[in-house]
């Protein structure tokens, strides 16, 4: 993640997609990030795998109308957005490739990259589908999705910023740049962290598994209170399934960031068994860091 990088955001056209660029837009102002819109030409997404027929000069030009047209109401759409915010600097970029790869290159350079899906946990294109999981595996940025109807008014930016914290040194990444997130926004950050161990034999066994479970809580967020003083850190242990106390808290969250990688707790569940129910479920945008974020501080006006 480069910290002078724009913020990317994938457009399609779909109620999906212009959340994105609702979402995205938002966080631009607030980190003060020049925001690129990218419409990708890509046959296969929008004819479907079985087309056999070569496409026509017609054909391209008719796609290509259309791209314009989606980052043309895609630039309106980010505008909306921001208008009780901060300008934002904005550029639209219609690519000619597969969508994946175009996405993925785009990574490198990008502060994040943003894509939508539909409410209804169905998605719309490739764009919006399974090329969004292979951005969460493979992306050099923190990747968000946000959902069609995901809540995007003055009230919700007021709400907290949640972290998965799963007690190993994979986490950092994303409790970086939670806190990040959460400072930009001037919001509290809630660390939480999940624990589904076997029950205990007593009631003295169950203190010291609590106590166990706050140290390593404690240890995850040590010296990160030192870094971003201007941000309320608040802490909670849960001894439930990961996705399950995700998605209750996410109602009353304006972002969940999660690492993509780990063991245990948090870690590792956007790829599992329950990775689509998550995704297409949680109730605020989600936030899937690969790899290690640089810490850029948004500085006050």
């Amino acid at each position: 993640m480069r910290s002078n990088g724009p913020i990317v955001v994938g457009v399609d056209g779909s109620a999906g997609s212009a959340a994105a660029v609702a979402w995205g837009a938002q966080a631009a102002a607030q980190h003060r990030a020049p925001l690129r819109l990218v419409h990708v030409l890509d046959p296969v997404a929008d004819y479907g795998p079985g087309v056999t027929e070569p496409l026509t000069s017609t054909d391209y030009a008719r796609l290509e109308g259309h791209g314009r047209w989606v980052l043309d109401t895609a630039r309106e759409e980010a505008l909306i957005a921001v208008r009780a915010l901060h300008d934002i600097e904005l550029s639209a970029e219609l690519v000619h490739e597969p969508v994946g790869p175009a996405l993925l290159d785009r990574t490198g350079l990008a502060r994040m990259m943003v894509v939508g899906t539909r409410e209804r946990g169905t998605v719309r294109r490739a764009l919006l589908g399974s090329v969004s999981a292979a951005l969460a595996r493979r992306a050099r940025c923190p990747v968000v999705v946000v959902r069609e109807g995901a809540p995007l008014t003055e009230e919700a930016r007021k709400q907290l910023v949640i972290v998965g914290v799963d007690g190993t040194e994979l986490s950092e990444p994303a409790i970086e740049a939670a806190l990040i997130e959460a400072s930009a926004r001037s919001v509290p950050l809630l660390a939480l962290h999940g624990w589904t161990g076997v029950e205990m034999p007593s009631a003295s066994a169950e203190h010291e598994a609590d106590a166990e479970k706050q140290i390593v809580l404690a240890e995850s967020l040590a010296g990160w209170q030192e870094r971003f003083p201007e941000v309320e850190i608040r802490r909670e242990i849960v001894t439930d399934r990961p996705e399950r106390c995700l998605l209750e808290r996410s109602e009353r969250a304006q972002l969940l960031v999660v690492g993509s990688r780990g063991r245990g707790g948090f870690a590792g569940m956007l790829f599992g068994s329950t990775s689509q129910a998550l995704l297409l479920s949680v109730a605020c945008p989600i936030m899937i860091v690969h790899g290690r974020t640089m810490a850029v501080r948004t500085l006050p006006d």
